[in-house]
């Protein structure tokens, strides 16, 4: 088991690539504090995870409120006593329009989830991981459109930009206490988030998902979607003792869509 005994914060738990990372680091020997906003969401991966024998709790809370951040994390050390993987997954898209039709408030409302979200959980679960000491590992769930700009997605694509560089700035700040702080950007993986977003593209076209993903195959030179379980697999590797000396690094996992 690469996460034996391991307590790990999931963020965005719920469905999607975060229930992927949960049912893998269970199977794996982790300790999970599972944290959605989503209360249903959360009890469908509970009853998931419950079924593998993992040691978990689920947590009710906001990434971009810093009292519910401060109180799932402080909750965790409380329940497993430290805290030794943070998972930044929690993350929205935005409505699909150009930029210069973006209102304010859904270009605010992703910066606070995507990015804002992103930093809270760094630093409550940086600040846990110094003061208990032994190092530790914080992972990122940024995207290929954080390497490459996507039209009608303007503040998603800014915001997993965003996410890089805080990974590679915090990498830096916490090399010497032996954290490493990674993130990995998917493609196009089959999720609810991804549904949702194409979903206005998919009822104006009259497509299906599938034949959506059908007509984009091309660009994957692997040839499929990708699935949570792949996230999963190169999170758990991040996670794990096998990545102890990478840190500040952003790895695609698109089949090839982005190469760089």
């Amino acid at each position: 088991m690469l996460l034996k005994d391991r307590v790990a914060v999931i963020t965005g738990a719920g469905s999607g690539i975060g229930q992927g990372i949960a049912l893998r680091f269970a199977h794996e020997g982790a300790k999970l504090a599972l944290v959605d906003i989503r209360p249903a969401a959360l009890e469908e991966t509970a009853s998931k995870v419950k079924d593998s024998g993992a040691d978990f709790e689920t947590y009710t809370g906001d990434v971009s409120i810093t009292a519910d951040v401060e109180s799932f994390f402080s909750q965790t050390v409380e329940r497993f006593g430290r805290v030794d993987i943070c998972v930044n997954n929690a993350g929205i898209g935005n409505p699909p329009m150009p930029l210069m039709s973006m209102t304010d408030e859904g270009f605010d409302q992703t910066i606070a989830v995507n990015l804002r979200g992103v930093f809270l959980c760094m630093r409550a679960a940086a600040q846990r991981m110094v003061a208990q000491g032994g190092g530790g590992r914080i992972i990122s769930v940024s995207s290929q459109a954080g390497k490459t700009g996507y039209p009608m997605l303007g503040p998603y694509c800014a915001t997993k930009a965003g996410v890089i560089l805080l990974t590679q700035t915090m990498g830096k700040e916490l090399g010497p206490q032996k954290i490493t702080v990674n993130c990995v950007c998917p493609g196009t993986i089959d999720t609810p988030l991804l549904r949702g977003t194409l979903d206005p593209i998919l009822q104006a076209t009259g497509e299906t998902f599938e034949k959506w993903a059908l007509k984009n195959m091309p660009t994957i030179p692997l040839g499929r979607v990708g699935y949570p379980a792949d996230v999963a697999k190169v999170i758990t590797f991040l996670a794990s003792d096998e990545a102890d000396y990478m840190t500040g690094q952003a790895i695609n996992i698109t089949g090839g869509q982005e190469m760089h």
